[in-house]
């Protein structure tokens, strides 16, 4: 079995414009942020993108024109509030929201994943959502109990972008302590291809003495990208916080188009992870010191 470690410029080769592209996001936490500035360097256009809480990864893909539609719940960067380039998108009509509750994404999802035609759930029933969603989402009766419940079409994207703690050059990839968020257990499943940026490359044998935290497994793995630090600004449990200071200089910078893509093209720039960690060193340290603190 060939290594499946590559750059950041060739795993993301392996997205074409119009794919639909599922990022692991939990606003402030957990996102692929050197993926998803390689789409921007590699000039990505027409994507949809899905995440269970979109956050600063989504803003900037809007801001750069990545992007003609996006499914999921909401896109918020949490305290800092909203997303001002994902709404100025949206208002401005270059941006389609195809908006679902949390639960009505993760039933697409896990439907997809697990090769059925839909998942049935109750979160967006009371809600207007179906009504706007009829080709995804079907109020059905349930043949046993003649309940009401809503039928979410499989969703399958082409690819997904993850960040995870460690893998080998297998494809092997571990959380530690096995714990993950609700978009790892489906994307890789659901998605046609998988790329998933890490911490850290190790050993096989590494991976072994620990089976316990393989939560995708080689198969499943079409491409690895060693980016230490590969979710900041957003946080990486438990290894670093979500960098305050950032988010706040971000959402100052947004007042502005022109300083806003002046922000997003500066840290673009970097053409690798040690460009970039050099790039942002202070926030680093500052970022990491919490996690040790905690």
């Amino acid at each position: 079995m060939g290594s499946k470690l590559m750059t950041a410029a060739e795993a993301v080769a392996l997205v074409a414009d119009g794919d639909h592209v599922a990022i692991q996001s939990m606003g402030t936490q957990a996102t692929p942020m050197t993926l998803v500035r390689e789409l921007i360097r590699q000039g990505r256009r027409e994507l949809t993108v899905t995440c269970v809480v979109g956050g600063i990864g989504v803003d900037w893909l809007a801001w750069k024109g990545c992007m003609s539609c996006f499914c999921g719940p909401i896109v918020s960067m949490e305290a800092f509030g909203l997303a001002p380039g994902f709404r100025r998108g949206v208002e401005e009509g270059r941006i389609v929201f195809e908006e679902y509750s949390e639960t009505g994404i993760l039933a697409r999802l896990a439907a997809g994943a697990r090769g059925l035609p839909f998942q049935i759930t109750r979160g967006m029933i009371g809600t207007d959502l179906p009504a706007l969603l009829p080709d995804a989402v079907r109020e059905i009766e349930d043949p046993f109990s003649g309940e009401r419940v809503l039928a979410c079409r499989a969703l399958r994207p082409d690819v997904c972008l993850l960040h995870a703690h460690r893998a080998d050059a297998k494809g092997n990839v571990q959380y530690r302590g096995g714990t993950i968020w609700p978009d790892v257990q489906s994307f890789p499943k659901a998605a046609a291809r998988t790329i998933v940026s890490v911490e850290e490359v190790v050993s096989e044998a590494e991976v072994r003495r620990r089976p316990h935290e393989t939560v995708i497994p080689h198969f499943a793995v079409d491409a690895v990208v060693e980016a230490r630090h590969g979710c900041h600004p957003t946080s990486f449990f438990p290894d670093y916080t979500y960098d305050q200071a950032f988010h706040r200089e971000w959402v100052a910078a947004c007042r502005e188009p022109e300083r806003a893509l002046a922000t997003i093209d500066s840290h673009c720039a970097a053409a690798t992870q040690a460009e970039y960690l050099e790039l942002i060193g202070a926030a680093v340290a500052r970022t990491r010191d919490w996690a040790e603190q905690a």
